[in-house]
């Protein structure tokens, strides 16, 4: 009975471990291209890496590996921030575990806790949402400029 015990230890404990090795390779394979050329943050640890950036316009950019066991990570960027106000305009883009991306933008906060627009878009920088398009038509241009700023960093398809 000991002997059949420690051998179904040995398997949950293997396949335990089989499948966070797993989960680690994938995680560095997805994720790690995005962050090539980026600094590590100071809040960042080994099994949870966040990497940023700023390009020579103050746009700031941001790579989120998944957390622990999870398949969602994140990449961001947004326009400069300034020191009365931290909150700008943002677009988030999430890579799928099959492939491809889904796409959020942050528009029009002005302070912590504000009011402002968070929804989904697609590729093209239209509202998933209808109730949110008009919003997407009146931020065309910024939305179309993060979303060029994007494909430009990671060479998104």
């Amino acid at each position: 009975m000991k002997k059949r015990i420690v051998i179904v230890f040995i398997a949950l404990m293997s396949a335990f471990l089989l499948l966070n090795l797993i989960w680690l390779g994938w995680r560095y394979m997805a994720y790690s291209g995005f962050a090539e050329g980026m600094t590590r943050t100071d809040m960042s640890s080994p099994l949870f890496p966040t990497y940023t950036a700023k390009d020579e316009d103050g746009f700031d950019y941001t790579v989120k590996y998944p957390d622990y066991l999870s398949l969602t990570g994140n990449l961001a960027v947004g326009f400069p921030g300034t020191d009365d106000n931290p909150f700008t305009d943002g677009l988030i883009i999430w890579p799928k575990f099959m492939g491809g991306y889904e796409y959020g933008v942050m528009l029009n906060f002005k302070e912590e806790g504000g009011s402002g627009y968070m929804f989904y878009i697609d590729a093209q920088g239209n509202a998933v949402e209808e109730e949110y398009q008009s919003i997407a038509d009146e931020y065309r241009e910024v939305i179309s400029e993060l979303m060029e700023l994007a494909r430009n960093t990671w060479n998104l398809d």
